[in-house]
């Protein structure tokens, strides 16, 4: 209402300044510039009055639409990106699990040879040890002595373990000359290269490869 009374005024006082005035046109004049300047001061009250209220209550819902559905967008997108992520370390860490599970399952195909070369070969030597502490007739005794030496020097160089060689060598003292051995002790001797088979198959049972080299005597050419 006040800006269409100030257009109104406004309209007039343009008309009356393009004619010719008298005196008492000009005094009417003065007065409407006057009405007019109080309008513009009653219309800039308003404005800042209307820009200190703010927007309506009722009316922010529907301004706060746009910043709502902006900021679930990103929401949206974030959630997202945390759950692409999560699901490719999920993902990452499965492959790593199979893998090492199929690293485990080739290794122990690739053991199966020297398991069951290992186990032949402990149950000989254990046999001929056996042989060469037990036997009455001195004929036997050689020939067991013989297989011994054939196997210490040759088939249980690949499969034995640091603890199987310590005890075919300490049985093997009681034969070089370099220890008296009577037929208890190498009996003795005897049990002891079997305990020492025992535990080696378990342990080889459970190792890679690496882990088998790894346990394995090192000999050279200068032993």
């Amino acid at each position: 209402m006040v800006l269409t009374k100030w257009l109104t005024v406004s309209r007039q006082v343009t008309k009356r300044m393009n004619d010719e005035n008298t005196p008492s046109e000009l005094a009417d004049m003065r007065t409407l510039e006057l009405q007019r300047a109080q309008l513009e001061n009653e219309r800039l009250r308003l404005e800042l009055h209307s820009m200190k209220r703010g927007v309506p209550w009722y009316k922010l819902p529907a301004e706060m639409v746009p910043i709502v559905t902006a900021l679930l967008a990103i929401i949206g997108f974030v959630w997202g990106v945390v759950q692409y992520k999560d699901e490719q370390s999920k993902n990452r860490v499965a492959q790593e699990v199979q893998s090492g599970r199929d690293k485990i399952a080739a290794e122990r195909a690739f053991m199966q040879p020297w398991l069951e070369s290992q186990r032949n070969t402990y149950a000989k030597a254990l046999a001929t040890a056996a042989e060469v502490a037990n036997a009455s007739d001195a004929a036997r005794r050689q020939r067991a002595t013989e297989e011994f030496w054939k196997i210490y020097h040759g088939e249980m160089i690949p499969v034995e373990t640091k603890s199987v060689s310590g005890a075919m060598v300490n049985f093997g003292r009681c034969l070089d000359g370099t220890e008296s051995c009577d037929r208890e002790e190498m009996n003795s001797r005897c049990r002891a290269l079997g305990s020492a088979t025992a535990e080696s198959m378990a342990a080889t049972a459970r190792m890679t490869y690496e882990e088998f080299a790894q346990n394995r005597f090192k000999y050279s050419s200068g032993l």
